[in-house]
């Protein structure tokens, strides 16, 4: 993946697609290989202006660079890089990814894009009533589940209130704690099922059990309001674990009282975090943590960062579960409109349960598309409603059995009983299910046949998908290739790299430098003792820097010393000092050095200079051997109608 990254990011014209099937006009040959006059405008269109300076490269200019990727790609291929098993799986992992879009509906998808933008306005506290049941329970299982669950449903609806019943009856762990309260969340917050259902309530109203991975809820809406946005905030905590004494508990409480004084009072609040703040995480950045929104700390802390009402303001002491907390809030922010929002809703969207909601609806349309047709009563699992229990088919029981039958078709293709088995079998390494295992396993072999023939076509469907597609291909290949023949050669080429070197080290030379120290004073009087000191002959000798420090600091910092050796530009103080450019600066600088004149780098200080540049030098030689390897013909006639 990182490799693709680096070739899209450095090299500055992205490429695309080979010329559309109906086109004839090949523009450039390499050998056998043609190439058409619209892929090359394709790519040309794309990046022949530089966004930088706005400048537009001529045509010649980016045939030229064109022709030397499309030799590097050719002779990539013509080296079998592009049928390594590596390659391989590499490339198919960016088609399987690159094919996700195209495999939901669109309208589907945009609508539920827009109403988790929706739902992103508002808020929600709910509580809630689990009956545990496993995802795969079987139908009577499932049965007895739903029925207690409505039980509980009509307690509630017959007067009983919401917490005692939970209390009594929830199967989730928190219960004990919170009642069923969840609190206040938003969207993406809970499982996608759980979220339609407190959404759609209305305030005081009981759901009818809800289902989702964790079993069935009963669900109650005690509240919605207005998003809040997200808060960003510092805080010092001091813990007071489980079985802390009360004396000790007493040390914490004064202790947080002091420091939120010295922080009310002016001290630097991050200093304090470093210093006092039990959450050494974000102690070590001055108490700093992420931005959140609703639903993601404690109550108490949340509370107490959303009523601060200003950037600066410090919190009086919160009292949490965790112990104590002085919150100081940095920024904060209200909901993104939709246009900023969009593409952090479909990064959530796909990897959300609610994707399936889009794929659901391209499996349904193309089953239209396609003239998807079933055959009832080969259909492998029935459910019998008399006794309530999933019926496999005899034969699937029978390893001899013939499993001929034709379950169902599409686009002229028919789909048999010993397809799906050996799906089955490829799935979970055997044949023997329960009846309810087969109902799952027969529902998503259908939705996989139309899948996989629904990414079979998407290069014929989607012409940009096709384009996508090539232009990771031949990145992958370009960067492969690339850096056999010139990235990894040239660091590993430690001989090349010294001759290169030594041929041109005129082109690495240091420029006029300074090398000497800077003395930072606090006062006049320090600057004309230090000036006087550094000035005498004997220094360096009898009298040191650190002498000086140890004279000057002793009851507190009055100077302060960088040394080092500065070109023009490294160093603002220098350059006023020594060169007489650039602004004032402080007013009490004092200085003592040497300029020393120009001359050649050392290897070792410019190594990944020349690196760079026998890089580009072996690029460039290797595109010569290209050129001379490779027949290259331009047709003049159709480049001269490029635009």
């Amino acid at each position: 993946m990182k490799r693709i990254c680096v070739f899209i990011c450095s090299v500055f014209f992205v490429l695309n697609i080979s010329a559309q099937e109906s086109s004839k006009e090949v523009l450039l040959t390499i050998n056998d290989h043609k190439i058409t006059k619209e892929e090359f405008q394709r790519i040309y269109d794309k990046n022949k202006k530089n966004l930088s300076t706005g400048e537009v490269t001529s045509v010649e200019d980016y045939l030229d660079l064109f022709i030397n990727f499309k030799l590097k790609v050719y002779e990539a291929e013509k080296l079998g890089l592009d049928t390594t098993p590596s390659f391989i799986n590499e490339f198919e992992g960016y088609k399987e990814q690159l094919s996700v879009p195209y495999l939901l509906d669109e309208e589907a998808n945009q609508n539920i894009i827009k109403e988790a933008y929706d739902r992103m306005q508002y808020e929600v506290r709910a509580s809630h009533i689990l009956v545990k049941l496993a995802p795969n329970a079987l139908p009577e299982d499932t049965l007895e589940a739903y029925e207690k669950a409505m039980n509980i449903r009509r307690r509630i609806l017959q007067g009983e209130a919401f917490e005692t019943v939970a209390k009594g009856s929830s199967d989730d762990p928190s219960v004990k704690n919170n009642g069923g309260d969840l609190g206040y969340f938003t969207v993406f917050q809970m499982i996608y099922p759980f979220e339609n259902a407190a959404y759609n309530l209305k305030i005081g109203e009981i759901s009818k059990p809800v289902r989702t991975r964790f079993g069935y809820h009963i669900v109650k809406v005690s509240d919605k309001r207005e998003a809040r946005g997200e808060v960003k905030v510092a805080h010092i905590m001091l813990t007071v674990p489980r079985g802390t004494t009360a004396e000790e508990a007493e040390k914490k409480k004064q202790l947080i009282n002091e420091l939120y004084h010295k922080a009310k009072q002016g001290d630097d609040f991050a200093d304090l975090a470093r210093e006092y703040s039990d959450d050494k995480g974000s102690a070590r950045k001055g108490g700093e943590l992420p931005w959140f929104g609703t639903g993601r700390m404690v109550k108490e802390f949340e509370k107490a960062a959303f009523e601060l009402e200003s950037n600066g303001e410090i919190s009086k002491p919160v009292r949490t579960s965790f112990g104590w907390h002085i919150l100081k809030r940095l920024d904060r922010k209200e909901i993104p409109t939709f246009k900023d929002a969009v593409e952090d809703i479909k990064h959530k969207v796909g990897r959300d349960q609610r994707a399936q909601v889009a794929r659901k609806a391209l499996i349904e349309k193309l089953k239209g598309e396609y003239n998807f047709t079933e055959i009832e009563e080969n259909i492998p699992v029935k459910y019998d409603t008399i006794d309530q229990v999933f019926v496999l088919k005899q034969k699937y029981l029978t390893p001899e059995a013939n499993l001929d039958d034709v379950l169902f078709s599409f686009l002229n293709k028919d789909y048999k009983e010993k397809d799906f088995v050996k799906y089955v079998e490829s799935k979970n390494g055997t044949r023997d299910l329960m009846p309810y295992e087969y109902k799952i396993a027969y529902d998503a072999f259908i939705e996989n046949m139309i899948l996989e023939t629904e990414k079979s076509r998407l290069t014929q469907k989607y012409p940009e998908y096709k384009y996508l597609l090539k232009e990771y291909y031949e990145g992958m290949l370009l960067f492969e290739i690339t850096d056999r023949e010139v990235w990894t050669k040239a660091v590993n080429d430690s001989v090349g790299l010294i001759n290169y070197y030594n041929d041109h080290k005129e082109q690495y030379m240091w420029g006029e430098r300074w090398k000497g120290s800077l003395y930072f004073c606090s006062n006049e009087k320090v600057y004309e003792k230090v000036s006087k000191i550094i000035s005498k002959r004997s220094f360096g000798r009898k009298i040191t820097n650190a002498d000086l420090l140890k004279q000057f600091n002793e009851e507190e910092e009055m100077l302060r010393i960088e040394t080092g050796v500065f070109e023009k530009g490294d160093n603002k103080v220098v350059d006023k000092l020594v060169w007489n450019e650039g602004p004032k600066v402080e007013q009490y600088v004092a200085n003592k050095g040497e300029i020393i004149k120009p001359k050649v780098k050392k290897f070792e200080d410019c190594k990944g200079l020349v690196i760079s540049d026998y890089q580009d030098y072996l690029d460039k030689e290797w595109i010569k051997r290209l050129k001379d390897k490779y027949n290259i013909k331009v047709n003049k006639s159709v480049l001269s109608t490029v635009k």
